[in-house]
């Protein structure tokens, strides 16, 4: 029976890391539809969410299910706790990834032409967005507090350039880029930046409750903005049984992100899963 619990465990590990994976990449579809006008990949990413919006609530349901029937403790729980507290943000993610698919499709169904400089930032901002989205998942994957503490610096460089872009877009006059009559469509699509924001902000939210899995404290920025790594490592506490942390294995789940966007670490392990898979 215990075996059967650990096994479900580590399904359940995977199965969050998975749906990171999925979050990220419907982002980038609901991202290339709004700067490339393309309605059909606008479309594919609102259905990508929608499927993880399926896959969230089965795994809410399977964990809830875990600790319901097998009184966990201890690391388990931990673990438990830290897949629903990472999959309801994943949920809220995915949520901002829909109506950017959505302001995608409404900016090619009214034909709204957002100037250059506008749609080049929301670009620059996305790229951002990706390397949080790559740093959290390989936190999650490496199990290493020494990304997690460098997120919020990421997260700064996002804030930046969401806060250009409203400079740009009050400096310019409304009344060149739209009429009165379509003025609320205007603000709809560039809620983009808005959305690009929010989703660096709730996943590095998401990749700070590592520190809860494997220190047993619920931990913030501050607390670990002074601390080396040494000190990060001193306040690790030994996983349970159930608690397989397996990176090699765990990165086969994130296989499909981009190299560029999750950190050498993550990437390497990629890479030789991949080759293992080759060679087997």
């Amino acid at each position: 029976m215990r075996k059967l619990f650990s096994r479900r465990l580590i399904e359940a590990r995977h199965e969050m890391l998975s749906i990171y994976e999925a979050v990220d990449l419907s982002l980038h579809d609901a991202v290339n539809a709004f700067i490339a006008n393309d309605k059909d990949l606008g479309k594919k990413a609102q259905r990508a969410a929608d499927h993880v919006d399926a896959r969230s609530a089965n795994l809410e349901a399977v964990c809830y299910n875990l600790i319901a029937t097998q009184s966990p403790v201890a690391s388990d729980f931990r673990l438990l706790q830290t897949i629903i507290y990472v999959n309801f943000n994943l949920q809220r993610m995915s949520d901002k990834v829909r109506r950017i698919a959505r302001a995608a499709r409404h900016k090619v169904a009214q034909e709204i032409e957002l100037p250059a400089e506008l749609v080049d930032l929301i670009e620059r901002e996305a790229e951002s967005v990706y390397r949080v989205l790559g740093a959290s998942v390989s936190a999650l994957v490496n199990n290493d507090l020494g990304i997690v503490l460098d997120l919020s610096n990421q997260d700064e460089a996002v804030h930046e350039i969401y806060e250009q872009f409203f400079r740009t877009f009050n400096r310019m006059n409304a009344e060149d880029m739209a009429d009165d009559s379509s003025l609320d469509d205007l603000r709809r699509v560039i809620m983009v930046s808005r959305y690009l924001d929010r989703i660096a902000a709730i996943s590095i939210d998401a990749a700070f409750r590592l520190t809860f899995l494997l220190t047993g404290q619920r931990l913030c920025a501050d607390d670990l903005a002074d601390a080396d790594e040494d000190e990060l490592e001193s306040m690790r506490v030994p996983a349970g049984e159930g608690v397989t942390l397996d990176p090699a294995r765990d990165a086969r789940y994130v296989a499909a992100l981009a190299p560029d966007e999750v950190g050498e670490a993550l990437a390497s392990l990629i890479e030789d899963g991949a080759d293992t898979e080759q060679t087997e």
